[in-house]
C-alpha cells in the first residue's frame, strides 16, 4: 500500500500540489502497481495527452507556443520511464522487439 510520503512525491514530481485532479487513493494505486517514478511517467503521459490539443498561437504581437507543454510532457514521461526501468519497475514503453516471420519456402 502506498503510503503518504510516496504519494506527495508523486504530487511533487507531476506539479499535481492537490487533490483536484488525482485524488490520494487513485495515486496510491499508480503507486501500488507502478512505483513512484512509473506512477510520475503516466500521469505525465495522460498530460501529454490533454495537452495534444493545443495549437501555437500568435496574436496581437503576442506568441504562444502551447505545443511545447506536449513535448515538455512527454519528455518528463520518458525520465521518469527510464526511472522506473532502472528501479526495476515493469513499465517498458520506451522500446518494443519487432518479430518478423520468416517465410521458407
Amino acid at each position: 500500500m502506498a503510503t503518504q510520503p510516496e504519494i506527495d512525491e508523486v504530487r511533487a514530481n507531476t506539479d499535481e500540489p492537490t487533490d483536484k485532479n488525482w485524488s490520494d487513493p487513485g495515486l496510491g494505486e499508480l503507486v501500488d502497481s507502478n512505483g513512484v517514478n512509473g506512477a510520475s511517467s503516466i500521469i505525465w503521459r495522460r498530460k501529454a495527452a490533454s495537452y495534444a490539443k493545443l495549437v501555437d498561437t500568435s496574436e496581437a504581437g503576442a506568441s504562444h507556443a502551447f505545443s511545447d507543454l506536449h513535448k515538455n510532457a512527454l519528455e518528463m514521461a520518458d525520465r521518469f520511464e527510464l526511472l522506473s526501468i532502472s528501479d526495476g519497475g515493469a513499465l517498458g514503453t520506451t522500446g518494443r522487439a519487432k518479430v518478423h516471420v520468416i517465410d521458407r519456402e
